[in-house]
Formats: structure tokens, C-alpha cells, sequence
């Protein structure tokens, strides 16, 4: 779970990335200048990111509060 969790946040860097890049340098990726989809799609991935990281931290804290009972 915490693997996925952190392949799809490094996905959602990516997606970022590359809706940044459609937004200043649309020529690196061969396609019309797009700024309003580039924006969408990098507000969308930040959105996505965002929530994988807060359900991240969520298992992380779970997984601690678990091992600190065990060890009582």
C-alpha cells in the first residue's frame, strides 16, 4: 500500500511537470501553445498529489500507532 501510494505521488509529479510544460514551453513536447489545459492539468495533478500524500500520511501514522501497542 505505502509503494502505491508512493509510485502514484511521484506519478502526480510528473503530471505536474508536464502540465507546467504545456503552460511555458509547449514547443519541448511538439504542441500548441495550450496555457489553459497546462493550468487544468497541473492544478488537477497538485490536487490528486495532495490527497495520495494526506492518505499516505494516514497508513504511515496508522502503522506507527500499531507498532507502538505492540510494544507495550
Amino acid at each position: 500500500m505505502i509503494l502505491l501510494l508512493n509510485i502514484a505521488r511521484g506519478l502526480m509529479v510528473l503530471w505536474i511537470a508536464y502540465g507546467l510544460i504545456l503552460i511555458f514551453a509547449p514547443s519541448v513536447v511538439h504542441s500548441a501553445p495550450n496555457p489553459t489545459s497546462g493550468a487544468i492539468q497541473a492544478l488537477a495533478a497538485f490536487a490528486i498529489g495532495y490527497l495520495l500524500d494526506r492518505a499516505l500520511s494516514l497508513v504511515l501514522r496508522r502503522r506507527a500507532a500499531r507498532a507502538e501497542e505492540q510494544t507495550r
